[in-house]
């Protein structure tokens, strides 16, 4: 039965890669082979895929899978989309994000390497993720700040937007739950513990290898298929603020949400979710726009058009979000992940055979799932285990694994993030997935190096 577990995951993989192929509408791709997948799973297994949470029917509980995940999607990440996106569109809209990009572009105009710029947006970025914790809102909070002024400085959109991508796969911090759960439910440690041990050891040393690594790779990228630095045709002409037609502290409105994020983190006793600083910054630009132009009907139109850039991101993203967890629940429900994952249990031997063979499960999981929660929580007991029963640092085969998944979900086309700033662009996800590849996997291998001269010494 083990075996058509794998067989069965294996074949489900495979035809959803030849539907994108194909160029068969991921969203329907992934729905389809959503159900098929969780149909599959409740004949071989002759259990409910909702377990004791049924229906009272096992093909009625299929589903009930997909009605869970459309709510857990529009109610958390769904909504938070649809705010930051549409706030991004507004200031593309009201040219606020062409001041800060042309400001920001004359201030960094003596860095000559527009590369070197992106290198550096990619570990602040990364640094960041400590306080943001979630890969989607950073990734789009950077679209709507560091992306058009990497553009303009002549970055491909394929390259700022892959980067934009990657500045969120870093799991780092007391307040990721990735982190949590490997204080809590393995180590028994406080959170505090587990971050200043095992992840501040290891993840600056990734964090900077991987931002020069980007830096240099992208630009042969660019330079490969672009033929060198893409100038916008504005940028080319040398435009003006005055230009623009806005005041020139417009330029702060895409900042002020990310900034308030940042600098209520560090504030005792209070909360500034991502969704909030957003609601905030739409009243405040929508009273200051007001008071400039003194034009209601202006504001009226902009409000309008607001949510009609909200509604496509639902339309666009978040429904593509949602039947992507649907495949990514099929994956699960499927237990070939699981069956691989036991086989390991088994290995015995050199140490880094089973660190590699470990993180290599996380891996291929994450970029199945685009999500490195999966893995992390399914697995991460079992590192521990290993780990004792070879007679090894916890951090030898446990870092690798907790960190490596968080690397690959960025080159992953299941990938929330990733789906969701593909869109913006208008690219493919795939597009972007084959800009992020190498320069992840070179950071799964510095992971690698680093924790085993740090723990293995």
């Amino acid at each position: 039965m083990d075996i058509l577990y794998v067989i069965l995951t294996a074949l489900l993989v495979v035809a959803a890669v030849t539907m994108i192929l194909k160029k068969v509408d991921t969203r329907l791709t992934f729905l389809f082979l959503g159900v098929i997948g969780l149909a599959a799973a409740t004949i071989v297994t002759g259990q409910s895929v909702l377990g004791d949470s049924t229906t009272g029917n096992v093909w009625l509980d299929i589903f009930d899978v997909i009605r869970a995940k459309f709510v857990s999607t529009i109610s958390g990440t769904g909504i938070r989309l649809m705010m930051i996106g549409g706030y991004v569109m507004l200031m593309n809209h009201t040219k606020a994000a062409d001041v800060l990009a042309l400001g920001a572009s004359k201030l960094l105009k003596p860095i000559k390497n527009p590369y070197i710029v992106l290198a550096l947006v990619y570990m602040i970025g990364a640094v960041l993720k400590i306080f943001i914790t979630s890969q989607i809102a950073l990734g789009l909070l950077f679209m709507a700040t560091m992306f058009p002024i990497l553009t303009r400085m002549g970055v491909s959109k394929l390259s700022a937007a892959a980067a934009c991508v990657a500045i969120g796969g870093m799991d780092l911090g007391p307040n990721d739950s990735t982190g949590i759960f490997a204080a809590t439910e393995i180590l028994n440690c406080t959170p505090m513990d587990w971050f200043t041990n095992y992840e501040l050891i290891i993840g600056p040393v990734i964090i900077v290898c991987v931002g020069i690594f980007m830096g240099i790779w992208f630009q042969y990228m660019d330079k490969k298929e672009f033929g060198g630095l893409v100038i916008p045709e504005e940028a080319k002409a040398d435009m003006k603020i005055s230009d623009l037609g806005v005041p020139a502290f417009y330029g702060i409105f895409p900042l002020i949400p990310l900034t308030l994020v940042v600098v209520f983190s560090f504030v005792d006793g209070i909360k500034m979710d991502v969704i909030t600083a957003h609601i905030i910054c739409f009243f405040l630009f929508f009273i200051v726009d007001l008071i400039v132009k003194k034009d209601m009907d202006r504001l009226q139109d902009n409000l309008k058009k607001l949510w009609v850039w909200m509604g496509n991101y639902f339309n666009n993203i978040i429904v593509l979000i949602s039947v992507a967890s649907v495949f990514a629940e099929a994956i699960k429900k499927l237990k070939g992940i699981d069956v691989l994952c036991g086989m390991l249990s088994h290995i015995s031997g050199a140490v880094i055979i089973v660190a590699i063979a470990m993180a290599a499960i996380q891996i291929g999981t994450a970029l199945l799932t685009g999500s490195s929660n999966a893995p992390w929580y399914a697995f991460g007991s079992m590192g521990a285990d290993m780990a004792a029963t070879l007679g090894v640092h916890n951090g030898l085969l446990l870092v690798p694994m907790h960190l490596t998944g968080g690397l690959s979900r960025c080159f992953s086309p299941f990938c929330g993030a990733m789906i969701a700033v593909s869109g913006m662009v208008e690219e493919e996800p795939m597009a972007l997935c084959k800009r992020n590849a190498v320069p992840m996997l070179f950071g799964v291998l510095v992971c690698f190096i680093a924790t085993f001269v740090v723990f293995g010494l």
